[in-house]
C-alpha cells in the first residue's frame, strides 16, 4: 500500500497517540498497586526507627533461612566437623579443668560448703549436756498423761522427754497447777506438750542486735535495702540468689497471743494468694510452734511458680510484748545439674526462732510514705504481702502499649536533643547505617513513646550529677553538658510518668502541664516553693505523687560556694555557653517573660492552697514551704497516704507551732505525716 506523506504524518501520530494512551493507562495501574513509589504522593516522612528496628528482625529472619537451606545442602560434611568440633571443646574443657587454680577450687569449695552447712532441721531430740545450743519449739500436737500416785513433774518431764529439765515446759502448758509445780495431785490430766528442737549455727557473728530486740542469721550474709518496698530489711548471700526479709515493728496485732485466729488467719492468707496474677502458688502449707518464752511462732511455705522456675518461699511471724516481727524467704528451685538449693524454709524458721526481746525502745526505723504492695489484696496492714512480692521479684510484667503520633519534634537544645537519639538507637538497637539514616531527620513523637521517666538533677558534688532516660544513662555526664534550658523539650515525651529535676538552665514549669500522662513530679527549684506558679499540676489528672522543694545550690552559692566546673546553676555558666549549640537557647520564651512577671506582680496566680485542692488524685505530697498554709486544702484530697510538710528547722519553736495545727482526729486518709522532720504519723 503506498501512503501520501501528508497520510504517513498522520498515521505516525496516531500510533504515538494510542502508545503514549497505553503507557498512561500502565502507569496508573502501577502507581494505584503500590509497583511505584510518586514523590508528589508520599505523606512526607522517613522511616520510623521502630521500622528500622522491625526490618532488621526481617532480615535475621531471613538470613536464617538461608543458612538453613545452605546446611540442607552440605548437612553430611557439616555433621562431620560437627562431631570434631564437639571433641575439641570436651577436651578443652578437660584442660581447663585441670588447669583451675587452687583458690578458684578453694573458692568453689567454700561456695558449696556454706549452702550445705546453712541447714536448720527440725530435730526431735537435743544432744545430752548441750541443751544451750538449742532453741527449742513446742509443736502444736500435746500427748495426754494421767497423774500417777508418787509422780512429780520432774518424773514426768523425765519419763516423756528423756530429761526431768524440761518440768517448766509442763507447768507452763497447764496453767492449773498451782504455785512452783511442787504439788500435782493423782488422776489429774496434764497436757504434755510435744518438741522440737533447732541447733544454734556454731558460728553466728550474733546476728542483728538492738536495745530492743535480736535475731540471728547466716553468718556470712550481708544486708540492704530493696528500693521497690518500703519498711522492709534484705538479708542474702552474694553468691547466690536467695534471700530473707525482715521487718520489726511495734505488736498491735497479737499483744497477748493469736488464739483461735489462726485458723481464720490461714483462710485470708489463702484467699490473698489467689489474687495475684503474674505468677501461680502451689503446696501452701501452715503450720505454728510455741516458743521458750510462751510466745507463738506462726509459719507457712509454698512454691511460686514463676517463667524462670519454680521458687520455694517460706514466711515466719513472731512477736513479744512489744513488737512483731516477720520474715519472708526465697530460693529458686535448682533445675538438674545445678548447685543444691539451700533450706531456705529452715533457714527462715531459724532466724525467726532465734527472735527475742530486750526490753528496750525501737532505735531504727522506717517511713511507711505508701502502703506494702499488694495493700488491696491483703488483709494486714501490718505485715508485708509474701505474695505480692513475689510477683514484683519473679513475675513478667505486660509491657504497656505505647503510643505516639507520627509527627516531627523539635528541640531547643541540640545537646538533649542528642542524648535522646542516643537512647533511641540503644533502645531499638539500630545499625550504624540506620543510625546515620536517622541523624538526618528530625525526631517523630512515635520514636519517644517508650520513654516513661526521666532523670535531670545536677548535684553539688562534682561527678555526681544524674541524668538517665529510662534508666539510660551516659557515664560521668553532667547536667550543663546537655543544655535543657527549657521544659518544652521534656513536654514533647508522649508518655512521660515519672519525672526528677533539679537544674537552675529551665524553670519553665508550667510546660509540664502538657505532660498529661505525667504520675510522679520530683522538683527541687532554685526559687522558693512560695514564688512559683503550681497551676500546670491542676492539668495532669494521674498526677499521685508531687514533691517541690528547694535546690540546696541558691544556699551554697549564698555562702561563697563555686562548684568546679561547669553548672546550671548561678552565673557559672555564661549566656553564651547556654546558647551554644542551642540557637536562641531560652530566647523563644523571652517575650514571655515581661507577661510572667506582672502576672505575679499583679497576683494573678492562684493560692497553692486552691491549686492542691484540685490535685486530687494525690497520694503523696512533699513540699518546703515556710509561708502559714490554710490545711483545709486537705480535706478536699481523699486519697493523700502522705503529707510532708518542710521548711522550719527541726525541733525550733516555728516547727513546733507548726506541728500543732495537726491534731490526732485531722485529716484520717492521712496515715503517713512529717511535718519539720518530725514523724507525727508512721503506720510503720
Amino acid at each position: 500500500m503506498i501512503v501520501s506523506a501528508e497520510g504517513g504524518d498522520c498515521l505516525k501520530r496516531t500510533i504515538l497517540y494510542r502508545f503514549a494512551r497505553i503507557f498512561f493507562i500502565c502507569l496508573m495501574i502501577a502507581v494505584a498497586s503500590g509497583c511505584i513509589f510518586l514523590p508528589g504522593r508520599a505523606e512526607g516522612r522517613k522511616k520510623t526507627v521502630m521500622e528500622m528496628a522491625e526490618e532488621n528482625k526481617e532480615t535475621g529472619q531471613k538470613a536464617g533461612d538461608a543458612c538453613e537451606a545452605d546446611s540442607k545442602e552440605e548437612e553430611e560434611p557439616q555433621e562431620e566437623a560437627a562431631k570434631e568440633q564437639a571433641a575439641k571443646e570436651q577436651a578443652a574443657k578437660e584442660q581447663a579443668a585441670e588447669e583451675q587454680t587452687a583458690e578458684e577450687q578453694w573458692e568453689q569449695w567454700q561456695k558449696e560448703w556454706s549452702i550445705e552447712k546453712q541447714i536448720y532441721p527440725l530435730l526431735e531430740n537435743a544432744e545430752e549436756g548441750s541443751r544451750e545450743d538449742y532453741i527449742r519449739l513446742g509443736l502444736e500436737d500435746s500427748d495426754i498423761y494421767q497423774v500417777r500416785e508418787g509422780d512429780t513433774l520432774w518424773g514426768i518431764a523425765r519419763e516423756c522427754y528423756g530429761k526431768g529439765t524440761d518440768w517448766d515446759a509442763i507447768k507452763q502448758e497447764n496453767p492449773g497447777i498451782p504455785g512452783d509445780g511442787s504439788l500435782i495431785f493423782p488422776d489429774t490430766e496434764l497436757s504434755i506438750p510435744r518438741f522440737c528442737y533447732i541447733r544454734k549455727q556454731e558460728d553466728s557473728l550474733g546476728g542483728f542486735s538492738s536495745p530492743a530486740c535480736t535475731y540471728d542469721i547466716p553468718s556470712d550474709w550481708i544486708y540492704g535495702y530493696p528500693k521497690w518496698e518500703t519498711c522492709v530489711e534484705y538479708y542474702w548471700p552474694d553468691y547466690a540468689d536467695v534471700g530473707v526479709f525482715s521487718h520489726v515493728t511495734e505488736n498491735r496485732m497479737f499483744p497477748e497471743h493469736m488464739g483461735g485466729e489462726w485458723e481464720e488467719m490461714q483462710r485470708k492468707i489463702t484467699a490473698s494468694a489467689e489474687k495475684v496474677e503474674r505468677v501461680c502458688f502451689r503446696e501452701l502449707e501452715f503450720s505454728r510452734y510455741k516458743k521458750e518464752d510462751g510466745r507463738e511462732l506462726f509459719f507457712y511455705r509454698f512454691i511460686c511458680e514463676s517463667e524462670e522456675g519454680d521458687v520455694r518461699c517460706a514466711v515466719a511471724y513472731t512477736s513479744g510484748a512489744n513488737y512483731m516481727a516477720e520474715f519472708i524467704g526465697h530460693c529458686p528451685v535448682p533445675k538438674d545439674g545445678e548447685e543444691p538449693a539451700f533450706d531456705i524454709e529452715g533457714i527462715t524458721r531459724y532466724i525467726a526462732a532465734s527472735y527475742e526481746e530486750r526490753g528496750g525502745e525501737k532505735n531504727w526505723g522506717s517511713l511507711k510514705y505508701r502502703p506494702y504492695l499488694g495493700y488491696e489484696n491483703w488483709p494486714y496492714e501490718d505485715l508485708h504481702n509474701p505474695f505480692a512480692m513475689m510477683e514484683t521479684i519473679y513475675g513478667v510484667e505486660e509491657d504497656e502499649e505505647l503510643v505516639g503520633k507520627d509527627e516531627e519534634v523539635h528541640f531547643v537544645s541540640k545537646e538533649w536533643e542528642n542524648l535522646l537519639r542516643k537512647v533511641i538507637w540503644v533502645h531499638y538497637d539500630l545499625t550504624e547505617e540506620q543510625m546515620e539514616e536517622f541523624a538526618q531527620r528530625p525526631i517523630y513523637a512515635s520514636e519517644l513513646a517508650w520513654i516513661t521517666e526521666v532523670v535531670f538533677v545536677e548535684s553539688p558534688i562534682p561527678g555526681r550529677d544524674e541524668v538517665s532516660v529510662n534508666g539510660f544513662y551516659s557515664e560521668g555526664a553532667t547536667c550543663a553538658e546537655y543544655n535543657l534550658t527549657t521544659l518544652q523539650d521534656l513536654a514533647v515525651l508522649p508518655n512521660l510518668h515519672k519525672l526528677t529535676l533539679e537544674t537552675g538552665g529551665a524553670d519553665d514549669y508550667e510546660a509540664l502541664g502538657q505532660c498529661k500522662a505525667l504520675k510522679e513530679v520530683s522538683i527541687a527549684s532554685q526559687e522558693p516553693v512560695e514564688k512559683l506558679e503550681l497551676e500546670w499540676a491542676m492539668e495532669l489528672g494521674q498526677l499521685e505523687s508531687l514533691t517541690v522543694t528547694v535546690s540546696n545550690f541558691p544556699h551554697l552559692m549564698e555562702i561563697g560556694y563555686e562548684k568546679e566546673g561547669a553548672t546550671t546553676f548561678g552565673n557559672q555558666v555564661k549566656e553564651g555557653e547556654k546558647a551554644e549549640g542551642t540557637g536562641d537557647g531560652k530566647a523563644a520564651d523571652g517575650e514571655n517573660a515581661t507577661d510572667e512577671a506582672d502576672k505575679k506582680e499583679s497576683g494573678g496566680s492562684m493560692k497553692i492552697e486552691e491549686v492542691l485542692a484540685q490535685c486530687t488524685s494525690l497520694k503523696y505530697l512533699k513540699l518546703e514551704y515556710t509561708e502559714e498554709l490554710d490545711l483545709g486544702f486537705l480535706g478536699k484530697l481523699p486519697q493523700l497516704y502522705t503529707f510532708w510538710l518542710d521548711g522550719e528547722k527541726m525541733e525550733s519553736e516555728a516547727a513546733m507551732q507548726r506541728q500543732a495545727l495537726f491534731k490526732d482526729e485531722d485529716w484520717p486518709q492521712i496515715k503517713c505525716l512529717v511535718v519539720d522532720g518530725d514523724w507525727l504519723r508512721n503506720p510503720e
